[in-house]
């Protein structure tokens, strides 16, 4: 007679292993599964791909010395991000590659499309600031390998212009807004079945209120200029509300010449509650910039 009883207690013991354990699976909203997996100290592993629209590609005038008419394709039309989150100390280590895809056929003999001299490493740990690592070396002196910045006045441009990037869609604020809209059913992602939440809002409305160091004059600035650029969202969770992948849809109107018309930036995270460890290089390899670093680049 106990049997029929504690079967289904088994069975839902067995569905909730491994993808963020009980009390996310309790959680009723991202919001709070997420903030129950930085309360555990979880980590997260990150699939990125940004892929950056110029628009038709126009050949711009050639100065006078020119053998070859430059065309407006933008230093780069693709990145591609992996590595891990760490969410209760804010920490990440993402490694991001860069690729020309927009070349026009008739120019894929003239234009080069090896960029792998801007791959980048880069390590944020909490408020310790960002390390960077690039592989041609830019800006970084003989016997170093790393650039370090923790300077309160980074990020700045991001928060006031509510730019998304891994770590800002895992914050509550940012989660609470993707996660607003009705959810309907959609397919299996990371091995689950996921509901997606699809919306769209002015970019500015993911902005973060000043911090401390931040230029508040500036910072209204940024967040007027910005005020133009959308952004659409689907947001998949699974059954334990934790997110399963983004999908964010930026669109500029009447950008600047050589800035993106729209952007599209798919993000995919996998492996929650893993045990993960984000530590910084070693000092003696670490050269102190003057200068800002991305925590992730774009």
């Amino acid at each position: 007679m106990p049997l029929p009883r504690i079967a289904p207690t088994l069975l839902v013991l067995t569905l909730t292993a491994g993808c963020g354990g009980q009390d996310a699976a309790a959680a009723r909203t991202p919001a709070e599964a997420v903030a129950q997996q930085a309360k555990d100290g979880a980590g997260v592993k990150v699939t990125k791909v940004v892929r950056l629209d110029y628009g038709e590609a126009i050949p711009t005038p050639p100065a006078e010395d020119d053998d070859i008419v430059p065309v407006n394709i933008g230093e780069y039309s693709e990145s591609r991000t992996t590595g891990i989150l760490r969410l209760g100390a804010a920490a990440s280590d993402l490694t991001t590659t860069f690729h020309r895809t927009n070349i026009p056929e008739d120019l894929k003999n003239v234009i080069p499309d090896d960029l792998s001299s801007m791959t980048t490493r880069a390590i944020s740990i909490g408020d310790s600031g960002t390390y960077e690592q690039r592989a041609d070396r830019r800006d970084v002196p003989a016997g170093k390998t790393w650039l370090h910045h923790s300077s309160p006045e980074c990020g700045m441009a991001a928060r006031a212009a509510g730019a998304l990037d891994a770590r800002a869609v895992l914050s509550p604020k940012v989660l609470e807004q993707l996660a607003a809209p009705a959810p309907s059913s959609a397919g299996v992602i990371d091995a689950v079945t996921t509901v997606v939440h699809s919306g769209s809002a002015a970019q500015t409305e993911f902005s973060i209120p000043d911090q401390s160091g931040d230029d508040p004059v500036m910072a209204a600035q940024l967040r007027e200029q910005s005020r133009s650029v959308r952004v659409s969202w689907q947001l998949w969770v699974g059954p334990d509300r934790l997110p399963r992948r983004v999908r964010l849809v930026t669109a500029t109107p009447s950008p600047e010449e050589g800035v993106p018309r729209s952007a599209v930036t798919e993000i995919d995270f996998t492996d929650w509650g893993n045990d993960v460890s984000v530590e910084p290089p070693p000092k003696d390899r670490v050269h102190e910039s003057g200068s800002c670093l991305d925590p992730e680049p774009s």
